[in-house]
């Protein structure tokens, strides 16, 4: 007889989801093993949007919209870059898995949010962000009696017979009838994302990581011996920053204007940070945000909306790095550029005076009702008319999550080298590469991978417990 029946490796929403999943398919031994000294990984940190199609807060709210419209974006914005018959398992999942978390108690604000360039909003927020996410799962999972170890940090697997049998911490060794690896990305590890993520390593001293510090990519370590799959070379999500402090600001104030290192104008600004992370990715990874002094006296400047995206609970909030004292700040350390015309703040910047005075001056005539040529909104446009003019470089330094990991197939099983599930051995979330892809498809998405797939992990792992255990 095993220890346990199921073996948990991290308590992010993945495994939390893994370990519900389980006991509702059965399994009544469940163990999860989490290496920091909190429950929660990453997803307790993070912002608590989730994504999901055909759920019934969108119905709710008089959405119509389904799983199938969701692949299709899906598969769209990443040029079908990612494993089709997974990512189509996690679009008819996702829906079914966001209600079944409203049902172990998350609490969702009723207003829905777009998570990208999607036509109907798909994402719920949560209450109390992720931490009121893990919180839901964990009280649950406890009530269900499903163990929780803090601070076993797995460092190896158990093998019989070519199948997994469980994992051990030293000389402590858990023998299972399954194990699921939900162990999180490695941003938190400079030589994995400089092997895994290089163009986030490339970054160099402005990199910022904002998830937890378990997130060391544990999960490929403990899978590698078996010739598991890794996939997604290169992949995740980064956001731009100007390197003045290291604060979260996921989107852009509306009025900046971006510009490449030749001085042209490249994208609507107010475009889904997924998408912007990859056009300056093509841009080379700098760019420079082009301002003018309403920044620094906003009572001379026309009313214009802050952010495109407003999110439940987090509305009318101004901008940690885009204020009058910052940018006074970062212009007296250095870190932002000062010129009474826009062809002085050009060679200031380093970029070409006729091309950025150029570019300025459509922007302005956009801004004064000729329409924007990038396809920015009316209500988003503000003329840079007032000097003196400002510029910063930003680079997509701001790691949010890594997208490289284990290969899994729809029932969320590990693969070998050779394709084969590797026998009893599941993983999902962060720790899993194949299901995101190039472009961030938008806000929620990572975690409605790591609920989708924890929860399609826990259910085909308890259906290797024998009846009896």
């Amino acid at each position: 007889m095993t220890d346990v029946d199921l073996l948990i490796v991290g308590s992010g929403i993945a495994g939390l989801a893994a370990a519900n999943a389980a006991w509702e398919a059965g399994a009544r031994r469940i163990l999860v093993a989490e290496s920091e000294g909190i429950v929660g990984g990453s997803s307790r940190l993070s912002g608590g949007i989730i994504m999901g199609a055909g759920t019934r807060y969108q119905a709710a709210a008089g959405i119509v919209d389904d799983a199938d419209a969701l692949f299709h974006d899906y598969l769209a914005v990443n040029r079908w870059q990612v494993d089709v018959g997974v990512v189509r398992r996690y679009a008819h999942e996702v829906g079914p898995a966001v209600d079944w978390l409203g049902d172990l108690g998350v609490e969702f604000f009723p207003d829905l949010v777009f998570a990208g360039d999607e036509r109907v909003p798909r994402c719920v927020c949560a209450v109390g962000n992720g931490q009121g996410v893990v919180d839901a799962l964990h009280r649950t999972a406890r009530e269900r009696n499903v163990d929780i170890a803090l601070g076993r940090r797995v460092d190896r697997l158990v093998v019989e017979g070519g199948a997994v049998t469980g994992a051990a911490v030293g000389d402590d060794v858990v023998s299972a009838h399954a194990v699921v690896l939900a162990t999180g990305g490695f941003g938190a590890n400079a030589a994995k994302l400089a092997a895994h993520y290089p163009s986030a390593a490339a970054t160099g001293d402005w990199l910022w990581y904002i998830g937890a510090e378990g997130s060391r990519g544990d999960g490929l370590d403990l899978a590698a011996p078996l010739g598991a799959q890794v996939v997604g070379h290169d992949r995740g999500l980064r956001l731009l920053h100007p390197n003045f402090v290291r604060t979260l600001e996921a989107y852009l104030p509306t009025w900046i204007v971006l510009v490449d290192r030749d001085g042209r104008r490249f994208v609507d600004e107010t475009a889904p940070y997924g998408l912007l992370d990859g056009l300056v990715r093509w841009k080379g990874d700098r760019v420079f945000a082009v301002f003018d002094d309403a920044v620094v006296h906003p009572e001379r400047a026309p009313a214009t909306k802050y952010y495109k995206q407003d999110l439940p609970g987090r509305t009318g909030r101004g901008s940690p790095n885009w204020n009058p004292t910052m940018v006074t700040d970062m212009v007296d350390a250095g870190r932002v550029a000062r010129a009474d015309t826009v062809e002085g703040l050009a060679v200031a910047l380093g970029v070409p005076p006729a091309h950025l005075a150029g570019t300025i001056a459509r922007y302005n005539a956009g801004a004064d009702g000729a329409g924007d040529e990038m396809g920015k909104a009316d209500g988003y446009l503000r003329p840079l008319v007032t000097p003196p003019f400002y510029g910063a470089e930003l680079r997509p330094a701001t790691v949010c999550l890594t997208s490289c990991g284990l290969r899994i197939d729809a029932d969320a099983r590990v693969l070998d080298d050779a394709g084969r599930p590797v026998p009893g051995l599941y993983a999902a979330g962060e720790t899993t590469g194949g299901v995101l892809g190039d472009i961030y498809v938008g806000s929620g998405n990572s975690l409605s991978n790591g609920a989708a797939f924890g929860r399609i992990a826990g259910r085909h792992a308890a259906s290797l417990v024998p009846a009896g255990g």
